[in-house]
């Protein structure tokens, strides 16, 4: 079976192209359906030549599957033309941390969340917009080149063989099922698709209705059931593999709070290829995040970097500012701070070792292994507020007294900058989010038992802090109590990886948290610590658990359902917008 090394287009290019016969046509074909038309809903290519040449072979075929794996979000992308998460973080979208930039959409529209779908500028993916909520135009693009492919490989089916047709149609389909998972969440119901569209050929029938919710979110599940073992069962280098079919079933099956299902589904995952990272002993939890640590053996599936052809923004964008020379884009808010557990695995609140005079005193190693506070080192610098200005100035660009180190790489530098030599990569999935989603849908139960345990004891202790029977000093414990260790857990162990929102949607606490203000912390001329107030945040009950849909494409669309009525938020749009 053939296995890309890593997903880039160039390399494959260049090693195969000689076996391709008529590679002018097909690299204009190539082309031609990476870069269609701006219509949300595409037709087929109309050169059917070109497709019998890109599908004579497993070797030019393999080009169009790329072609759809090309179109995975880099979630730290900012700005970088591959990504439609384009220029600002979805982290910023949640409590974790705010955006260093009073300018960005995620800096203004916290107080309000107040875009609109009438309002919506598609041309402005580069100017600061969380753009997951504008990604509706761009994600059904991707769709429809995965049911290019998937269709072109039944029709062309006597020029490959078995495996590689079964292969290459289950990786099709995850792809298909990702792209969708990603709207979903965002939008509701969603018209499912799988089938490309031709225009001149189907006329008003390429105009699909929106499917509930609930029927979308069945169809992405079945599609990852039928297809996850026909996928390799091994540590995925940017490819789709059983673990990564799986890990997305049980995450859209939790979502849906269908708990049973996605317990079930962990399990089939836990104990096999995946583990925890813990090669480089107690700095583990971060340092699976550096670009030598990449693909290992807690990354489950994620986007590629490397410092060439698909380099990382990560540590330009989002590590400190000051003499480091990063741009600081990303500060963790107080709330954040204030959720990490001291060392004894205690929340401080409840903790002995706790003095607020002096907060970042025995907190726990995933705190200093993610997060720069007042006194902390990075880098061979030490960040001090009451002598110099790097963590919080209101008279500059936003600060909130923090910045992020967790995934920052502290030996890249300016000059690394100017070119992007970032090669990290960005985990989708871990391991990590296997055991605590399983723990989670076990509890949701109310069916706690020590494997239960076992699944939050192993990121806690991987992560340095006492498992939970050592912690509380007892055995068993309620299922309410339970739940708000599991919540302050993912919270801390996904911090900074686009987790925290969709956590706070699925649970419905979006409307209490994300209605409380933004904090930050500062130094008084007295060397005093004093919470600084930062900015409003707004979350909108009736209407804000779903994002806009721009209105012309509802409106070329007229097979769409009616907006939203209530709070059920499953069908459509959502009334306000």
């Amino acid at each position: 079976m053939l296995i890309f090394k890593s997903i880039n287009i160039k390399t494959i290019m260049d090693k195969y192209m000689k076996h391709v016969r008529y590679a002018g046509i097909l690299l204009m074909a190539f082309m031609g359906f990476s870069s269609c038309g701006d219509d949300f809903l595409e037709v087929i290519p109309k050169d059917q030549v070109a497709a019998s040449t890109i599908f004579s072979n497993e070797t030019s075929a393999d080009l169009a599957l790329y072609d759809v794996y090309k179109e995975l979000p880099d979630m730290e992308g900012w700005g970088n033309e591959e990504s439609y998460y384009s220029y600002d973080s979805f982290e910023h979208w949640s409590d974790n941390a705010v955006c260093k930039f009073d300018w960005a959409v995620t800096y203004r529209d916290l107080q309000t969340r107040s875009m609109t779908a009438d309002q919506y500028n598609p041309g402005w993916y580069n100017h600061g917009y969380p753009a997951l909520p504008f990604v509706y135009d761009k994600v059904f693009k991707f769709v429809r080149k995965a049911n290019f492919f998937i269709e072109n490989v039944a029709l062309y089916k006597s020029n490959f063989s078995e495996e590689w047709i079964k292969t290459r149609v289950a990786e099709a389909r995850f792809l298909r099922a990702f792209y969708y998972h990603e709207m979903w969440m965002a939008y509701g119901g969603l018209p499912i698709i799988t089938r490309t569209l031709n225009l001149s050929e189907q006329g008003d029938n390429i105009f699909y209705p929106r499917s509930t919710f609930e029927q979308t979110g069945k169809f992405i599940i079945q599609e990852l059931k039928e297809i996850a073992n026909d996928l390799p069962d091994e540590i995925s280098k940017g490819r789709a593999t059983r673990a990564a079919a799986l890990t997305l079933k049980a995450w859209c099956e939790l979502f849906m709070n269908n708990y049973s299902d996605a317990a079930a589904t962990c399990q089939q995952i836990i104990g096999g290829v995946h583990s925890l990272f813990t090669a480089t002993g107690a700095t583990s939890y971060n340092d699976q995040f550096m670009e030598e640590n990449n693909n290992n053996c807690e990354s489950i599936f994620a986007y590629q970097h490397d410092k060439k052809t698909k380099t990382g923004l990560r540590t330009k964008y989002f590590g400190p500012a000051g003499e480091f020379g990063a741009w600081g884009a990303m500060c963790p808010s107080q709330s954040l701070v204030d959720d990490y557990l001291m060392k004894d695995g205690l929340p401080k609140e409840d903790s002995p070792l706790w003095n607020p005079k002096k907060p970042y005193d025995n907190r726990e190693p995933r705190f200093y292994q993610s997060v720069i506070y007042n006194g902390a080192e990075f880098a061979g610098k030490v960040y001090d507020q009451v002598n110099q200005k790097d963590l919080y100035d209101p008279s500059r660009e936003y600060r909130s007294g923090y910045f992020r180190c967790k995934g920052i790489n502290p030996d890249l530098t300016t000059a690394d900058f100017e070119v992007n030599a970032d090669g990290a990569n960005f985990a989708y999935f871990r391991y990590a989010e296997v055991l605590l989603m399983y723990a989670e849908a076990k509890i949701e139960q109310n069916q706690i038992d020590d494997q239960v345990l076992k699944a939050i004891n192993d990121v806690r202790v991987r992560s340095g802090i006492p498992t939970l029977q050592d912690t509380y000093d007892k055995t068993s414990f309620e299922q309410n109590e339970l739940r708000d260790i599991l919540r302050r857990e993912r919270r801390i162990e996904f911090a900074f990886e686009c987790k925290r929102y969709w956590d706070l949607i699925r649970w419905r606490t979006a409307e209490i948290v994300l209605n409380e203000p933004y904090y930050g912390m500062t130094v008084n001329a007295a060397g005093e610590y004093e919470p600084v107030f930062l900015k409003a945040s707004a979350f909108h009950k009736d209407r804000s658990y779903l994002f806009p849909i721009y209105t012309p494409w509802i409106q070329i669309n007229h097979r769409m359902l009616e907006q939203n009525d209530g709070v059920e938020f499953f069908d459509g749009q959502n009334p306000g917008y």
